[in-house]
């Protein structure tokens, strides 16, 4: 009985991960969106009602696309690594986006 119940969990916590991990990397990339949007350079937008509401529609789009990725794109993965290498092309595409815009 053990070993089933042990089973459940491990199924359990997967299904967390393949949700969690494509929502942690939406909301990074969608923050960094908003955080350059206007030009501030900072968090402003948060005061604005109307800016939450495009901020939950992009964050929508973006979490289609990674949980896309992450299920189907990265489906030859498992573990630890998966998460780290969504996690990681999530940094680095956000490194080539900041020099992107800079040069």
């Amino acid at each position: 009985m053990q070993t089933n119940t042990s089973a459940t969990e491990s199924i359990s916590a997967q299904r967390n991960y393949q949700l969690i991990v494509p929502f942690v990397s939406a909301l990074l990339i969608v923050l960094f969106l908003f955080f350059i949007d206007e030009g501030y350079y900072d968090f402003r937008w948060m005061t604005d009602p109307g800016n939450w509401l495009a901020f939950l529609m992009y964050l929508a789009v973006f979490f289609v696309i990674q949980s896309l990725i992450y299920n189907f794109g990265l489906s030859y993965l498992k573990g630890p690594v998966k998460n780290i290498l969504m996690l990681g092309v999530v940094t680095v595409g956000i490194v080539f986006l900041i020099l992107w815009l800079v040069f």
